[in-house]
């Protein structure tokens, strides 16, 4: 009775947490440069001793509990015309540079100038160039090659500084659409890269397939409270009946 409160209060709270992360990506499936929160689950099997000494784990009992990962496939491409737009094509990710002096990484290149003439992205975090050095730019038109080079009334000032990751499971996702991931994680961006000028990367949610996740996980998620009252109602029964002297 115990062990079935355990396997199903803990699977309706797994419910939860991916509802939540579900409800996060819903929300978020038209912001640029978002990437997608998923949940993945794993099997806990029986740790019961076989009569020859050696662990049964021939039967799955119950999920563990769920670990949430980022996922970095490209979101599509759209043409906007902004000049301090920028889009990659392939799995890469401009550097900017945090309050605290930290590097973060992003995929969301709607930038904008302030007064000083300071590359900085929407949440005023400063962009920076294949040096890691803050870009500022002249006053000017302002032009792009795809490998990043930005020009200015035609002449060139300075390259976007563009990096990828050795391992994508070692990201943690920041303040709005920055990550995280150690430095020995990140290198330098290869030829595979490309930047598009004047074109922004959407969400890389799939509004479709998330709602019809959403609505399986809403299901599971009532089916295992309802699971959860009946071992209720049948602990009340137990504490009731159990032990009464019929007359």
């Amino acid at each position: 009775m115990q062990l079935g409160f355990f396997i199903s209060g803990g699977a309706g709270q797994m419910m939860q947490n991916r509802l939540d992360s579900i409800s996060n990506n819903l929300a978020n499936a038209s912001t640029v440069g978002y990437m997608e929160d998923r949940t993945a689950f794993s099997s806990m099997f029986s740790s019961k001793m076989a009569r020859d000494g050696v662990p049964d784990n021939t039967s799955a009992a119950h999920l563990s509990m769920n670990k949430q990962y980022t996922s970095i496939e490209p979101g599509s491409i759209r043409n906007t015309g902004g000049q301090f737009d920028f889009a990659i094509h392939g799995t890469a990710f401009f550097r900017v540079q945090m309050q605290d002096g930290t590097e973060a990484l992003t995929r969301a290149g709607n930038f904008r100038i302030d007064a000083d003439g300071n590359l900085k992205t929407q949440g005023g975090q400063a962009v920076l160039d294949n040096n890691g050095a803050a870009i500022q730019l002249p006053r000017g038109e302002v032009s792009a090659t795809g490998n990043g080079t930005i020009f200015v009334n035609g002449e060139p000032i300075t390259e976007l500084g563009l990096s990828m990751l050795t391992d994508p499971r070692q990201i943690q996702k920041a303040e709005g659409v920055l990550i995280h991931t150690p430095k020995e994680n990140i290198v330098p961006a290869d030829d595979s890269i490309s930047v598009h000028h004047h074109s922004l990367e959407e969400s890389n949610v799939n509004s479709i397939l998330t709602m019809t996740a959403m609505i399986a996980t809403t299901r599971e998620y009532e089916s295992m409270m309802k699971t959860l009252e009946n071992y209720n109602q049948q602990a009340s029964l137990l504490n009731d009946r159990v032990g009464m002297v019929q007359a």
